[in-house]
């Protein structure tokens, strides 16, 4: 079974997630669902990242999502056929249960709500995307997924979070605090790429898995902070990058700097650069 995400990336979900009761929703069950997906494998944290990317999307656009959800549910199979290892011999089936698995939890998040739109209206659209795309065995893995709860109210809760954290920008410490960092901060939390609570900032990566989180994340930093690349080193600002391991709560060990020019290095530009460059451009 592949695994995208590490055993230090699921530690630091589970630990930073561990109250949250969507999390815990999906860990009820989170082993049972992997176990299904003989060849992919979605572990209960890579499920609640990509639940979470999916909410914080509908949190942000509202009712324009709802023409949108046909052209998630596409984007998401591609993202996960491209990621699929090759030689893993993984089903169009199965891919499409993954994505399903997804949409499942993001329709009982959307459950929760008290407002007609969100509880119905695109709970009921996105249940007639996973419909038109089903899977072996779909109507029992969905409804194994409804055998769960969450509290009344919680997507309400969530929505006001998102839009209480885009509109007030990150707060950052003083030593990283600059109009860039905290436009382009505000920028990523929109996209779901990173969530920011209580002065601590957490990457979630651009598509799914966890290979290459690293290195977006130092790209992504280097843009915020000026970084130039130079065959004899940064020829642009400092890059903080102590100040930025403590404020993403990564291991001191870890060495951004190094990723970040592992990235310029590379012979082939990643796929997700291009995406990350839209974004300062």
């Amino acid at each position: 079974m592949n695994q995208r995400f590490q055993n230090a990336e699921i530690r630091q979900v589970s630990e930073r997630y561990a109250q949250n009761e969507l999390y815990r929703a999906i860990s009820s069950i989170g082993d049972q669902l992997e176990f299904e997906l003989s060849k992919f494998g979605l572990c209960s944290e890579e499920c609640f990242v990509e639940v979470n990317e999916l909410l914080v999307s509908i949190a942000k656009m509202g009712k324009d999502f709802l023409p949108s959800a046909g052209d998630r549910w596409l984007h998401k199979y591609n993202e996960y056929k491209r990621i699929a290892r090759t030689g893993s011999s993984i089903s169009d089936s199965e891919l499409r249960k993954v994505v399903g698995i997804v949409f499942g939890f993001t329709v009982l998040a959307l459950g929760s709500s008290s407002h007609r739109f969100y509880r119905y209206t695109l709970a009921e659209q996105l249940m007639s995307v996973v419909a038109c795309h089903k899977f072996e065995d779909w109507v029992f893995t969905l409804d194994r997924i409804f055998s769960v709860s969450l509290p009344d109210g919680w997507f309400d809760a969530f929505m006001s979070d998102e839009t209480e954290t885009v509109r007030d920008d990150v707060r950052l410490p003083a030593e990283l605090d600059t109009p860039n960092a905290r436009k382009y901060f505000a920028k990523a939390v929109e996209l779901g790429w990173m969530t920011a609570v209580n002065g601590k900032c957490c990457w979630m990566g651009i598509g799914s898995g966890e290979h290459g989180k690293l290195s977006q994340l130092a790209y992504f930093l280097g843009r915020v902070y000026n970084y130039k690349h130079n065959v004899n080193g940064n020829a642009g600002e400092n890059f903080p990058e102590r100040d930025l391991i403590s404020l993403f709560g990564l291991d001191p060990r870890t060495r951004l700097y190094s990723s970040l020019t592992q990235v310029y290095n590379a012979q082939k530009p990643q796929r997700w650069r291009s995406q990350i460059d839209l974004v300062f451009e």
